[in-house]
């Protein structure tokens, strides 16, 4: 097919999920920008002279830029050495740690916050260790390295997916080659495998940034009102009255970084490919450096990630070091005047998950296939557009729907649409990312042929297409799921008591008494079972496209 017709059949698939971006983004940003530049109808820069001229804000905006620059130092030396290791390195167990180092990448930030926050705190296990070495009165929390240890196990996942993937595609025979050809083994890393995975690494690391720095559930819960990043201050303005101008110009400065981030790692040449050999090598023919790194990446899995976890688990379990249902018990609690009971906001993220997915797996299904058939400055503009939604930070999501949808027959303010549209737009990019290398494994000439034999395009869909792209369906479909389960930043600004999801409900019930926290124990503990669920999903019908590495 020539590229004008690839094109032409880009956009032919394309428009119909533009026609469901259009009002449910474009509009949305297009108020958001409205409250920003004339919130009063009338233009004016008064919103952003306040803004540009605040010194609170410009701290703010340092300490996020900072705090995510540390975040993705970090990811990557953690990361790294665990990408070499689950890509290189063949021993006993090498799936589950592989599984255990990328489950962040469906775990809600709310969880993971919730149990460092269990063993960070001045009772956790952490905290209990530095008192009896440095003395009482020392509380983990509210401190900068509790939030960077926090982002550190989302970017160190993202890390080894990217950089990982990209590793298992090399022929390690030209490493060998150099060798022998007199290089020293730094010296063939450096000169020919660091060169190949370079692009992945810039991927990971700009990822991560960008993760960090729309950071909100990790430092609203871990920063104990000491560190506020620009998505935190975001929220706080947006919930102050008279404050939404200067929310929507800090929202627009961070979406336009998200944008510079997410379009930088675009650029990088592309690093998923089939792995043209295993590369792995036997535990018991590796180096003693290997050997450590081994050691190294497993003692990064307990500390990040398995031992946090287990103290959540322990905790909603647990109460004063005995055994106890109680935690489990208040979920069912009535809820006061401006709260639902705790089994209520797991009905409601529920039933939120399962509408947002719905509604994903429509529009993603589509664009999926029209993304292999762009080509051209045209196919980049319709690219650019179906993967935009990726780029807009939660609560800046929320505030964009909330300005939106706030007069007349479209009045949808205090209604569950809302949440259910802004879910849906945060989950629809993950079912895209899940089924385009599906789409794009697909060879065109068939769908032709079945053209030339009088096969309409929809029939040819159902009995060609939708076989192949089934199984990405279903992973793009878990991973929308156990996003919208998870999401707590664009909820918290449009929910309302009646419909709180469980994201919201912990953030709600952390610091109040010992049975509000215990409630949070419990609900974390259920939205980390139901993701593991999703997690195991998405390993078991998702496209390889790096091979079974």
């Amino acid at each position: 097919m020539s590229n004008a017709g690839q094109t032409g059949s880009a956009w032919r698939w394309g428009f119909p999920a533009l026609l469901l971006l259009v009002p449910f983004l474009g509009w949305p940003l297009a108020a958001l920008v409205a409250q920003g530049i004339a919130p009063d109808g009338t233009i004016t820069g008064s919103a952003i002279l306040d803004v540009a001229g605040s010194g609170e804000v410009q701290r703010r905006i340092a300490f996020t830029a900072a705090q995510a620059l540390a975040s993705s130092a970090l990811s990557l030396v953690v990361g790294l050495p665990a990408a070499y290791v689950v890509s290189q390195i063949r021993f006993p167990g090498r799936r589950l740690v592989r599984a255990a180092l990328t489950l962040p990448l469906v775990l809600p930030a709310v969880v993971v916050a919730v149990a460092f926050r269990q063993l960070l705190d001045g009772a956790g296990w952490v905290s209990t260790l530095i008192q009896r070495l440095t003395g009482p009165g020392i509380d983990s929390t509210g401190t900068l390295w509790a939030i960077l240890a926090a982002h550190t196990v989302f970017g160190m996942a993202i890390t080894v997916r990217l950089v990982g993937a990209a590793w298992a595609g090399l022929d390690p025979r030209h490493e060998e080659a150099a060798q022998m050809l007199g290089a020293t083994r730094w010296g063939a890393f450096r000169r020919i495998t660091l060169p190949a995975i370079r692009p992945a690494i810039g991927a990971a690391a700009t990822i991560a940034f960008a993760f960090a720095f729309t950071s909100f559930a990790i430092v609203l819960i871990l920063g104990a009102a000491r560190y506020d990043t620009l998505e935190v201050a975001i929220y706080r303005l947006a919930t102050q009255p008279g404050q939404l101008p200067q929310a929507a110009v800090l929202s627009l400065a961070q979406l336009a970084v998200t944008l510079v981030a997410l379009t930088l790692c675009s650029t990088l040449p592309g690093t998923s490919r089939p792995p043209e050999r295993s590369a792995h090598a036997p535990l018991s023919r590796t180096s003693w450096r290997e050997r450590a790194a081994l050691l190294f990446v497993l003692g990064a899995v307990l500390a990040l990630i398995a031992i946090p976890l287990a103290a959540l688990v322990a905790g909603s379990v647990t109460r004063d070091g005995a055994l106890t249902g109680d935690h489990f018990r208040a979920l069912s609690a009535a809820g006061s005047a401006d709260a639902i009971a705790p089994i209520e906001s797991v009905r409601w993220s529920l039933a939120f998950a399962f509408g947002a997915t719905a509604l994903a797996l429509l529009a993603g299904g589509v664009a999926a296939r029209a993304v292999p058939r762009a080509r051209g400055w045209r196919g980049a503009i319709l690219l650019a557009l179906l993967v935009l939604p990726v780029a807009v930070p939660g609560v800046a999501l929320g505030l964009s729907v909330q300005l939106a949808f706030d007069r007349g027959w479209y009045d949808l303010r205090g209604t569950p649409a809302l949440v259910l549209i802004a879910h849906a737009l945060l989950a629809y990019p993950f079912v895209l990312r899940s089924v385009v290398p599906a789409a794009r494994s697909m060879d065109p000439g068939v769908a032709e042929a079945a053209a030339v034999l009088g096969a309409s395009p929809r029939r040819a869909w159902r009995h060609i297409d939708l076989p192949v792209l089934s199984r990405a369906l279903v992973a793009g479909g878990a991973f929308a799921f156990a996003v919208s389960l998870g999401e707590p930043a664009a909820t918290a600004l449009l929910r309302r008591h009646e419909f709180t999801t469980a994201p919201v409900a912990i953030l709600d019930t952390l610091g109040r008494s010992a049975d509000g926290a215990g409630a949070a124990l419990a609900l974390a503990t259920l939205l980390l079972v139901v993701s593991v669920v999703a997690f195991l999903i998405i390993e078991r019908f998702r496209h390889r496209e790096a091979g079974d590495w």
